[in-house]
């Protein structure tokens, strides 16, 4: 009787066991990708080593894809403190100006490193998604609301992997 029912047990285990997908995308993948975008963000702005605020956060879904997050401040400001309240507006200005200027050279690197994941993700299906988004830091003081406060790209990995127009034909982009 006790063989009959490690039988069962081990045909039932084979037949739910069959039923639940395995990732296709391990953590150890997401995390060499994660590696990937910091190191890509950080070269771009070298002179400012504290643009990427934290790191790089990735997830797969099984079904969807892989999406990851990353907070940027693209020019820190003035300093505000009790004694300071109000910044004084050439240095915002000065920071808004900064922040324009590095917003083009951003959206270039979150072409390239969507580019990048999707090429990198073999184990990831054709029709699934890589996404990049990334989060600007804003003070409540800076100036100017012509910078988003999120931009999103992704694309369906065959799509990119198959593409032969311009990259921003394929990668959609979002901003908020």
């Amino acid at each position: 009787m006790t063989r009959l029912a490690a039988v069962a047990l081990f045909c039932m285990g084979a037949v739910f066991g069959a039923t639940g997908e395995r990732p296709k995308v391990t953590r150890a993948d997401v995390a060499n990708m994660e590696k990937a975008v910091n190191d890509r963000i950080q070269r771009t702005f070298p002179d400012d080593p504290w643009v990427l605020l934290g790191f790089t956060r990735g997830f797969y879904v099984n079904g969807v894809g892989v999406v990851f997050s990353a907070d940027i401040n693209l020019a820190s400001g003035p300093a505000v403190s009790p004694a300071t309240p109000n910044p004084r507006k050439e240095l915002l200005v000065a920071q808004h100006e900064k922040k324009q200027k590095r917003l083009p050279i951003l959206r270039e690197t979150m072409y390239t490193i969507v580019r990048y994941l999707s090429t990198a993700a073999t184990s990831l299906p054709e029709d699934e998604q890589v996404v990049l988004c990334v989060s600007l830091m804003r003070s409540p003081w800076e100036i100017g609301n012509d910078i988003p406060a999120q931009i999103v790209m992704h694309v369906q990995r065959g799509k990119l992997v198959a593409a032969k127009a311009p990259l921003d034909s394929v990668i959609k982009a979002e901003e908020y």
